[in-house]
């Protein structure tokens, strides 16, 4: 099957999905770092990544010291817990395990939101082109934080301050670590779709029934709308990767 240009690849379950996107991942990866000194890759946090985080953990023959990472986004609010953060997610997910030549986050509680996107945004202009990026689809159906109606297909900003959406405060509260918090801080630091599918190779993880309505609403897209900023998808070559809880019956035959 296929969206527009990406990919649908439908496994099993959530580890099947993991398992799959990983050695595809592992494989670009490895093919990249025999061609050059250094790659550099975009990653996300949520539970969608968690499986896939596991496997590619255990894929043999990367040389992560050859690789820089950056954290697609975050939440901003100086007096969030830093656990619930993206970044801690990634970094004690992967970056503490596999150890890459760099990593960067956003600065999640930094006193200015703005100061820190265009220190961010510096850093990923300074590092050079992006190899790699993955990333999921969030209910709201935003990549990234690029939320509905927030999102400019043509931005050329490469990292903005938004407001997170409500639909999306629902979906993190759903998480029992989050629920106990209490509530989702309104702003979010994160990097915009220009730059984030101006990497070669975009994998795109998305498990879970909690994802099926997203993914009918986005299979029934025929164009790229701002109402729904992951269909853009269909106009980007890559792999979108689900499994028979998050895929639409109608598309499973």
């Amino acid at each position: 099957m296929n969206y527009g240009r990406t990919k649908i690849v439908v496994c099993k379950d959530e580890c099947d999905l993991g398992k799959q996107s990983a050695a595809a991942v592992g494989e670009k990866m490895r093919a990249l770092l025999r061609q050059r000194d250094e790659i550099r890759m975009i990653l996300a946090a949520g539970k969608s990544q968690v499986a896939f985080f596991d496997a590619l953990i255990q894929e043999p023959g990367i040389e992560w010291s050859r690789v820089v990472c950056f954290n697609m986004d975050d939440f901003w609010d100086v007096k969030f817990p830093e656990h619930l953060t993206c970044g801690y997610q990634v970094r004690s997910q992967l970056y503490d395990k596999v150890f890459p030549r760099r990593f960067h986050l956003v600065q999640f509680n930094a006193p200015d939101p703005q100061a820190e996107a265009k220190r961010f945004e510096s850093l990923v202009r300074a590092a050079g082109p992006m190899d790699i990026v993955c990333q999921g689809i969030g209910t709201s159906g935003h990549l990234a934080l690029n939320e509905p109606f927030q999102t400019d297909f043509q931005d050329t900003v490469w990292v903005r301050v938004v407001d997170i959406a409500e639909q999306s405060k629902l979906q993190f509260l759903e998480n029992p670590t989050f629920n106990q918090y209490g509530s989702i801080p309104d702003k979010g630091i994160t990097m915009t779709l220009p730059l984030m599918l101006s990497a070669p190779y975009i994998v795109t993880l998305v498990p879970f029934s909690s994802k099926r309505e997203i993914l009918t609403r986005l299979f029934a897209a025929s164009k790229p709308t701002v109402a729904l900023p992951a269909s853009i998808l269909s106009e980007c070559e890559g792999t979108l990767f689900v499994d028979r809880n998050s895929c639409p019956a109608s598309s499973m035959g």
